[in-house]
């Protein structure tokens, strides 16, 4: 029953579109690094194999669209709050699990007044609470337009720091490119304590341009999105746009772009310590060598996972054709 005050939920589920976008097979911008993984040497999985998994991928997201969407929404919202915690996590930002999982919840659902949540406005809950806005943000203006424009990535980099300073306590950067040069620590500090410069301040406007480009191909023909996506994070981070918040805004970008292909799939990234420090590596090595593929093969591991793990949410209760073929495809790259 309504009442004065009360809110409807948000759908998280109703900004995607639950029928996947359909993967192009022709040329296309992409397609020559869709096949671009470096598979690392202890892995003991023949190329073949792995260039099965976006097709395991693309049927799995088509096997779930299908479904009715109460059985979707709550396995979706815990994935979406694991990766909200994760990638905070990442930034040391952010409170615990247990917290940002209420916030989340208290944000998506009708229960309380629609102020309640954003009156403790402490910098960890509103690294929370941005980060949910920014990502909703991001996935409208991309289902409404399958495009990103200039004006909405900034819009979103501003709703993600809005009344956050800066690591260096700087304040008023939000939305705004970069105006000085930039090293950035860990990850991107090489093991002989060398650093990475970024590029210029005064080419990132341009290399955007050429990014969003590229990005906005891929949001609309992309024959590997998982490797394509990679590729893309690794390029926005040697980039580095923003004084602050690229790590978060990478993630966010990834996670729009493997959600427009493969609705039901949210990629997490620094669930623990260890994987933290795992996902770090990876970026770090992928720039150092400047492989992209690097970094792609660990995303494919973690985009692989998450399938996995709504499939047999799912499957517990549900019966559905082909379920099991595409369990075993890939659980072969869990195993590695």
């Amino acid at each position: 029953m309504s009442h004065k005050g009360a809110r409807k939920p948000i759908c998280i589920w109703a900004i995607f579109d639950i029928h996947p976008q359909r993967i192009e097979e022709e040329n296309t911008t992409h397609k020559g690094f869709a096949r671009n993984y470096r598979i690392p040497p202890w892995c003991n999985i023949h190329p073949e194999e792995l260039f099965t998994i976006p097709q395991s991928l693309r049927e799995n997201a088509q096997l779930l669209a299908g479904l009715e969407e109460g059985k979707l929404q709550e396995a979706f919202e815990r994935q979406f709050a694991n990766f909200i915690f994760s990638s905070n996590m990442i930034e040391s930002a952010g409170p615990d699990k247990a917290e940002t999982w209420e916030i989340i919840k208290e944000i998506l659902s009708d229960t309380k007044p629609a102020g309640r949540v954003l009156s403790n406005n402490s910098k960890s809950r509103r690294e929370v609470i941005q980060h949910v806005q920014a990502f909703l943000y991001l996935k409208k203006r991309i289902s409404g337009l399958e495009c990103l424009s200039e004006e909405d990535f900034l819009n979103c980099h501003r709703i993600l720091t809005e009344k956050i300073p800066s690591s260096g306590g700087i304040q008023d950067y939000q939305g705004r490119y970069r105006f000085c040069e930039i090293t950035v620590g860990s990850p991107l500090v090489l093991r002989t304590g060398e650093e990475l410069c970024c590029s210029p301040p005064s080419k990132v406007a341009e290399y955007m341009k050429g990014w969003l480009i590229d990005y906005n191909t891929a949001l609309t023909s992309c024959s590997d999105p998982v490797a394509v996506a990679s590729e893309l994070k690794i390029r926005f981070l040697v980039i580095h746009p923003f004084l602050d918040g690229n790590g978060r805004m990478s993630r966010l970008l990834f996670n729009s772009l493997i959600t427009q292909y493969y609705p039901h799939t949210i990629v997490s990234f620094g669930e623990s310590k260890h994987e933290r420090l795992r996902y770090n590596q990876f970026i770090r090595e992928s720039i150092r060598r400047r492989a992209p593929g690097i970094f792609a093969f660990f995303a494919l591991q973690k985009a692989t996972k998450s399938a996995l793990e709504r499939l047999d949410e799912i499957t517990t209760s549900t019966q559905l054709p082909d379920s099991t073929r595409i369990k075993d495809s890939l659980r072969r790259l869990i195993k590695q």
